[in-house]
């Protein structure tokens, strides 16, 4: 049986491993992806009792390959050559197999985690063989060697067992493993050995001492299931700690992306902010210089005016819907007169800028919604309209569908290219193609917000250089349908 100091200094080897291998494994991504997680708990576990398994094999090879030798040298005077020599290479090549094992092992650390559980398992009966290997000795011992001799050499055969086991006790299912083939092995070798060598005289030692060896074995079981208690307790702290870590990642680079996000949206907002707000200060200036020009400065003061108040609009929009200080409130709203109030609104942006606005009287005479905000969104949508169209107009339609209302927006503008479709409601995002620098970008993505707030759906259609329109649908509740009143379904 090995000493308590060899025992402790195998655990410790071990023990360091682990803080190797949950190291890795912590970190399962540097740079965590919001699509990338932690793998299960289970997996991940049985990796590091893996990891943690060939971490004792790689530290107790040399001791295995320097018993085999010290063996050999015993047995040289007792045991015949060819014999000695088949089991020598017997064992020789199980060490040999199971160094391979953790070397191609170590090398797939990099790789998935399946991947590794997949290797460990199909290459499971290596730990068989090394065990059954070891045992095998007892065909070599048996009646052979005078009782001290012999007595060394199961001391041998029981410390390489023993300390086999304590970091074999990692993973448990293959300490159990290899308790087993030795257990099975050590048994078939007495069997052989009365059976096929019964001339020999029988010495009480050599019954003894394999006896004594297979009770050791028998109770290495519950040694090896009490040690892989332990380790797994630090297994498992080593995988919350993993948790926290990579949680702590996530929330990292969620900070880093939120400050970029404010450094984006201060710099689109200084960037046009700065356009309208220096016309002020210009159209002012010459106002105090000459009042006289006063009639021309007016309608130039409201256009500056007007565009700076949208882009706070859309600031404030934004930073409501972020703050989620954007309260719904439900009422029966009259569709026309909501036609009218947006024709009365942006007629004069499309009269400046010679374009037609036209908007189709509704088949809907009233719905219950958020008046506010579908004026908002309706109206981001109509000034995004008139802002990428050079020439023609925006019409703005209402559809009565079975079972929804659907207001459209259409417009004869620059068009929308195919590969942008996906990208146009994102944050700041504004399509290349329609050469104006105009707003923060923002339009679309709060639309999008806010129509998911009152949990319609906004759509688009668009061929580049022809036109797009845009689609907002109002599900509509059967039971509301009457009088050609419609009465959306509550979310």
């Amino acid at each position: 049986m090995p000493c308590a100091s060899a025992r402790s200094a195998v655990m410790c080897r071990c023990l360091r491993a682990l803080s190797s291998a949950a190291s890795d494994r912590a970190a399962v991504d540097r740079k965590p992806d919001a699509n990338v997680v932690l793998p299960p708990e289970g997996q991940w576990v049985e990796a590091a009792e893996y990891g943690m398994l060939v971490a004792g094999a790689r530290t107790t090879q040399v001791a295995a390959l320097l018993v085999i030798g010290l063996m050999c040298a015993l047995l040289y005077r007792y045991v015949p050559v060819w014999q000695l020599m088949l089991w020598a290479t017997a064992a020789l090549a199980a060490s040999a197999l199971r160094h391979e094992f953790g070397r191609r092992f170590a090398k797939l650390e990099s790789q998935s985690i399946e991947a590794q559980l997949d290797f460990a398992r199909r290459f499971s009966w290596v730990w068989w063989l090394y065990g059954a290997a070891w045992v095998g000795s007892a065909l070599l011992l048996l009646e052979r060697l005078p009782p001290r001799l012999e007595a060394v050499c199961w001391m041998l055969v029981a410390g390489v067992c023993g300390s086999a086991v304590l970091w074999m006790s990692a993973h448990l299912k293959t300490a159990r493993s290899f308790l087993y083939a030795t257990i099975v092995c050590l048994v078939a070798s007495i069997v052989l050995h009365h059976l096929f060598d019964w001339h020999a005289v029988h010495s009480e030692g050599s019954f003894w001492f394999s006896g004594l060896l297979l009770v050791f074995l028998l109770m290495m079981l519950p040694v090896a299931s009490k040690q892989h208690r332990m380790f797994s307790s630090r297994i498992d702290l080593s995988y919350q700690n993993a948790r926290l870590i990579y949680s702590l990642r996530l929330q990292a680079s969620a900070l880093q992306e939120a400050l970029k996000f404010k450094d984006r949206f201060l710099a689109a907002a200084a960037h046009d902010l700065k356009q309208p707000v220096n016309a002020l200060g210009i159209y002012a200036e010459w106002l105090m210089k000459e009042p006289e020009l006063s009639p021309e400065l007016s309608p130039k003061i409201f256009r500056a005016t007007t565009a700076v108040n949208a882009l706070f609009d859309s600031m404030f929009d934004f930073v409501k819907l972020d703050a989620g200080q954007v309260k719904v409130e439900l009422q029966q709203v009259d569709v026309q007169r909501l036609l009218a109030d947006l024709e009365a609104q942006f007629h004069p942006m499309a009269s400046e800028r010679k374009l037609f606005l036209r908007i189709r009287p509704s088949p809907v005479q009233a719905l219950r919604t958020d008046p506010a905000i579908l004026q908002r969104i309706l109206g981001n949508l109509l000034t995004n309209a008139l802002r990428y169209t050079r020439q023609g107009g925006v019409l703005l339609a209402v559809r009565r569908e079975p079972q929804a209302v659907r207001f459209e927006v259409w417009d004869t503008g620059v068009g929308i290219p195919p590969e942008e479709l996906s990208r146009i409601f994102g944050e700041f995002y504004k399509v290349e193609s329609a050469g104006t620098e105009e707003g923060f970008g923002l339009g679309l993505a709060i639309v999008q917000r806010l129509t998911s707030l009152l949990g319609y759906s906004v759509s688009v259609r668009s061929r580049l250089h022809r036109g797009s329109v845009f689609s907002v649908r109002v599900p509509l509740a059967e039971s509301g349908v009457s009088g050609g009143t419609l009465t959306p379904i509550a979310r």
